[in-house]
């Protein structure tokens, strides 16, 4: 039976305003990787790969009418993005290895009006206790926040932005579609074998995921990506660079 598959690749860009923008390091490879590994493999059934990724982040090189362009820019971008897939296709598999931000913008304020903000409150509350709570809530709702539909003043020298969590995206794969086969990917950096085994497994029993790739950034460059990958039981095996990791996920999903 032909197989549905999605793969996430490259970072999710975060908008602070018009222009400005949070994001990350990553460039699409590890995804681009799985995507050819899979495609070179002709005894693989694939009917059709959904590849989401930002604009800018790295293609597969091999051309295939299999392969499915999705491009998203925001987290929230790549959630409808799945959602609308589901809706639409059974998928079989999902390669998740986008490099999901873990913060957006939530506002943009000059430092001189909050500060003027918590003055007020201050002022105003002479007779009554100043409250972490309080002055949290001037920091989740400031009245003075700058406009950013557009481009924000570039010559303001105390800009200040609050950022805020974003959703976890691995966390709603299986809730949507709780037969498909899941690698999720996690990054850390500098850790003992230990601690990324334990994040690593803590996730995808969190997650409900399948497997997951557990990588240290401090062991990836000059060609080298080594990173274990993470089963019910276990570490199954470790990878040298990312075309090993790309056939290790081939032999466990198919």
């Amino acid at each position: 039976m032909k197989k549905k598959i999605i793969i996430t690749a490259g970072p999710t860009n975060e908008r602070i305003d018009s222009v400005m923008k949070i994001t990350n390091m990553s460039t699409g490879s590890m995804g681009c990787n799985v995507a050819e590994t899979f495609l070179e493999d002709k005894e693989n059934e694939i009917e059709k790969i959904f590849f989401i990724s930002t604009q800018m982040t790295y293609k597969p090189k091999i051309e295939s009418s299999k392969i499915e362009y999705v491009t998203v820019e925001s987290t929230q971008d790549l959630i409808q993005a799945l959602e609308k897939i589901f809706k639409e296709n059974k998928i079989d598999i999902m390669i998740h290895s986008a490099a999901v931000g873990d913060y957006t913008g939530k506002y943009s304020i000059r430092a001189e009006d909050l500060v003027d903000e918590i003055l007020e409150v201050i002022k105003n509350n002479d007779k009554e206790e100043i409250t972490k709570e309080k002055l949290m809530n001037i920091f989740e709702k400031p009245k003075a926040v700058a406009d950013n539909s557009g481009k924000m003043s570039s010559n303001e020298p105390h800009l200040m932005t609050m950022l805020t969590l974003t959703p976890k995206v691995i966390s709603l794969i299986k809730k949507n579609v709780p037969d498909i086969t899941l690698v999720g990917f996690k990054l850390l950096d500098g850790v003992s074998k230990e601690k990324l085994l334990s994040v690593a497994s803590n996730l995808r029993n969190k997650n409900d995921a399948d497997y997951i790739v557990a990588n240290d950034l401090s062991k990836i460059g000059d060609g080298k990506h080594w990173a274990m990958i993470v089963g019910e039981n276990g570490v199954i095996c470790e990878c040298q660079t990312k075309k090993e990791i790309a056939k290790e996920i081939e032999k466990l999903v198919f």
